[in-house]
């Protein structure tokens, strides 16, 4: 009692809706359950849930915006026969990869499967992209001594390293055009 005495009239205000708080909420959790019967709620069967499940299904049925989409996504699937990048009407099998053609040395080893695919000129600088990589003038291209010795909007000088060779690859797309 000594401290409830020594407590301020705010304090005791303060402690007595806590324990009543308390209280209240033992009885809640820990007292009788009542159930909907008891509380006069009426429990109504599930028969709206089945009708708007069928209403549902009625619509995915009438809705013809599912099968444009589905018709748009199976022909983006298929293998296309034009490329749409080109102006022109060249078949997509006109500008598949081919085999790099050595126009000086003719060794078998500088035969390697690289294609140029791109071009891109940032200021002064010249990038090119083989085999989707990015690569400016002098840049090694494997590791067996290969790098980029010029680089021009429709070709690729290609060098290798203490060999006075000199490989071409031409510009996938513009070796399509040319060749029509």
């Amino acid at each position: 009692m000594r401290i409830l005495v020594s407590m301020t009239r705010r304090e005791k205000i303060i402690v007595s809706i806590m324990a009543a708080t308390v209280l209240l909420g033992g009885y809640l959790y820990l007292g009788p359950v009542m159930t909907d019967s008891q509380l006069g709620v009426e429990k109504k069967p599930d028969v709206s849930a089945l009708e708007f499940a069928q209403k549902v299904i009625q619509k995915l049925k009438e809705d013809t915006t599912l099968t444009k989409d589905l018709f748009t996504i199976r022909s983006a699937e298929r293998k296309w026969e034009k490329d749409p990048f080109l102006k022109n009407d060249t078949m997509l099998s006109d500008t598949q990869q081919r085999e790099v053609t050595d126009n000086e040395t003719g060794t078998a080893d500088t035969q390697m499967n690289l294609v140029y695919t791109g071009f891109l000129e940032v200021g002064t600088q010249r990038l090119a992209i083989i085999n989707g990589i990015e690569y400016a003038s002098g840049e090694a291209i494997d590791g067996q001594g290969h790098y980029v010795r010029r680089i021009h909007p429709h070709q690729v000088e290609i060098g290798k390293q203490h060999t006075p060779g000199v490989i071409i690859l031409r510009l996938m797309e513009y070796e399509a055009i040319t060749r029509k």
